[in-house]
């Protein structure tokens, strides 16, 4: 159950990004969502995806951005104090910038969650398990939610 508390840090993150970005910028533009408006009232295709997004958003992600990157980064500079940090701002960013069809404010909030996933990831020893059930969560949130919205 370790992964709820992650799913809520990243969330929090999430929403945090956004706070940031209406500061900076003004109020952010809307995510354009249309792309994915077939999924509005089909279970079957619904269902699909999420076993996509699992696979290759909440598995697939949570492998290269903490579990390889991170981990590799950190054992480049393993010896220096400044080690976790530099890993963690780093995958995290990269992790921001594959989001780019989001929009910038969508690929700062991205960021801000890989700042939250980074660092539970560390802080439950490395479980990948951990982050890659509460990425799961997030992306079942945000596919239901264009399932159960009107078109």
């Amino acid at each position: 159950m370790q992964s709820l508390p992650v799913f809520v840090a990243a969330i929090v993150a999430f929403v945090f990004g956004a706070v940031l970005m209406s500061l900076v910028v003004g109020r952010p533009e809307a995510a354009d969502v249309e792309k994915y408006n077939f999924l509005q009232g089909n279970l079957p295709l619904t269902l699909l995806a999420l076993g996509s997004v699992y696979l290759i958003s909440a598995f697939a992600e949570e492998v290269i951005y903490r579990g390889f990157l991170m981990t590799r980064i950190g054992e480049m500079s393993a010896r220096r104090r400044w080690s976790r940090p530099v890993a963690l701002v780093v995958s995290s960013l990269a992790f921001g910038l594959i989001h780019s069809d989001w929009g910038f404010a969508g690929m700062v909030q991205a960021s801000c969650m890989g700042v939250a996933l980074g660092t539970s990831y560390l802080i439950v020893r490395r479980n990948l398990w951990v982050t890659i059930l509460a990425h799961a969560y997030m992306d079942t949130i945000l596919v239901l939610q264009t399932y159960l919205s009107r078109p």
